[in-house]
């Protein structure tokens, strides 16, 4: 959603709620010196991690660098925050009133305006640390701003304040921060201020925001970051990338995203994978190939990006030369949208119908062993593949079979097949699966498949691992319909023996 188009759908929301209300865009530098702006104590603890603030950052310094080049937009809207005017009487001594004085309470945008400020209180640190007479005017005037001074009465939040405020110190100092990154924070960053009378409409308005009104999905934050992030010579491209992620349905990418490229890049690395948010974004973030980006790993893949290049110029494959990796770098700008396009094209997002292999497996299916072939039109279609558990271990098995096939190809194929669901599939027939059970699998069984892939090096170095043997924990399956898969586990030897003299004893 474009700036414009925000204001102008949020505008017949508030008219709905209040005449009193009003929505105005204003500087980071006019929001954060509102002397009236007050945490109220209704609201939860400041909360904000080490990664979030990092991540902010890293976003305001992209964004500083691409303006300064004349290749970003001359302001970077950094959300709405929700604020609740409060008045309240203040009398002197006497029995004549004194003026009313309003107070601004937040109710919505608190993690980002606190971290913003933490921001702003560590610059002026370093330009106290300048004698007087050698600061620079910008450096002046920064000490000389007036900010609000919240107050925190959790001591979960005086905590993470303290942390964040030395996190950002160290970085802004490593970094080098200085007028290009103070100016642009205080001048160009921007939020929209949207103010409401009543408290009771201001929370209908947080709601209406964060729950019954639509926030943008994670691929689009995503996808406007990386937009962002093109370079001059890939704008005229700009469409073409554009073109190709609007014909992808949103709820096959949100799927695409969770499901297959965030968990294989999480598990990979021995990381939690079952929820993809908003805060996971630094994921799909990387390298930038801006002449100014020094590092040396920057320089390799720009020597990458030029050669492809020259190869598409030739042959007019734009966009199908690019090589992909699930657990390689992201290449920032267009090489994403490159990137994304070739997971898509595999195949794995779309569902598996009942009595049909899954539809990735068109490109394979003459090269699938039968046991293989009998595994994956088993998972679609015994009786509890719907149950919620049963979803998550068909995620992991998927994700990981997606892993397999981007990095070997056909090769071990079948093997492959039998050794994810061995692994995957003995959690399910263990015990029940409950929300977030997946994350601790790894650390359970103890062997990440996902990890030694990602170190593998031939197919041999995957299929060769030694997994443990299935079993029921209590002597019997713990949800209904899981006896095709315990015999698919028997088959295939990956059974606990000692399991299947207990199921014998019992049946006598």
């Amino acid at each position: 959603m474009s700036e414009g188009a925000g204001m102008a759908a949020m505008q017949p929301l508030l008219d709905e709620r209040s005449s009193q209300a009003r929505a105005t865009v204003c500087t980071l530098r006019d929001w954060l010196g509102d002397l009236a702006l007050n945490i109220p104590h209704y609201q939860r603890p400041y909360k904000w991690g080490l990664a979030q603030v990092q991540q902010l950052l890293r976003d305001i310094e992209q964004q500083a660098q691409a303006t300064a080049q004349d290749q970003g937009a001359s302001s970077y809207r950094m959300g709405t925050v929700v604020v609740h005017v409060e008045q309240s009487d203040e009398r002197g001594g006497g029995a004549e009133a004194q003026p009313q004085r309003a107070q601004h309470n937040i109710v919505d945008g608190q993690q980002r305006t606190v971290t913003l400020l933490l921001v702003v209180h560590a610059l002026r640190a370093e330009a106290k640390l300048v004698p007087e007479e050698q600061r620079e005017p910008w450096q002046k005037e920064l000490m000389a701003l007036e900010l609000f001074e919240p107050q925190f009465p959790s001591p979960l939040s005086h905590q993470l304040v303290q942390a964040n405020y030395q996190a950002v110190a160290r970085h802004i100092r490593q970094a080098q921060w200085g007028q290009l990154q103070a100016s642009f924070l205080l001048e160009r960053c921007e939020v929209v201020r949207v103010e409401l009378y009543s408290l009771t409409e201001a929370f209908q308005f947080f709601d209406a925001q964060n729950g019954r009104g639509k926030p943008l999905c994670v691929h689009d934050l995503l996808k406007a970051f990386h937009l962002r992030a093109l370079r001059p010579a890939e704008l005229a491209l700009q469409g073409q990338a554009v073109q190709a992620w609007e014909q992808c349905s949103q709820s096959d990418l949100e799927r695409l995203f969770a499901r297959f490229l965030f968990q294989t890049r999480q598990r990979s690395r021995g990381r939690d994978a079952e929820f993809f948010g908003k805060r996971h974004v630094g994921v799909f973030k990387g390298i930038s190939l801006e002449s100014s980006a020094a590092v040396p790993m920057s320089r390799a893949w720009r020597m990458l990006d030029d050669a492809v290049h020259l190869l598409e110029s030739h042959t007019g494959t734009r966009g199908r030369v690019w090589p992909c990796q699930l657990d390689a770098p992201v290449v920032n700008g267009l090489r994403f949208f490159d990137w994304v396009q070739h997971y898509w094209c595999m195949g794995f997002h779309h569902k598996q119908e009942a009595g049909k292999l899954p539809p990735w497996t068109q490109k394979f299916e003459h090269g699938l062993a039968e046991d293989a072939r009998g595994i994956l039109l088993t998972l679609g279609r015994y009786a509890g593949r719907d149950r919620k558990g049963d979803s998550h271990v068909r995620a992991v098995f998927d994700a990981l079979l997606m892993y397999y096939v981007d990095k070997f190809g056909e090769q071990g194929l079948s093997q492959a097949v039998e050794l994810s669901f061995a692994w995957a599939y003995a959690r399910l027939l263990n015990r029940r699966v409950m929300v977030g059970s997946m994350d601790n699998f790894p650390s359970e069984s103890g062997i990440n498949p996902f990890a030694v892939l990602r170190d593998a090096i031939t197919p041999q170095d995957f299929l060769n691992i030694a997994l443990p043997s299935a079993f029921y924990e209590h002597g019997r399956p713990p949800s209904q319909g899981l006896e095709v898969l315990q015999g698919w586990m028997e088959k295939l030897g990956y059974w606990r023996q000692d399991a299947l003299k207990e199921e014998h004893e019992q049946q006598a």
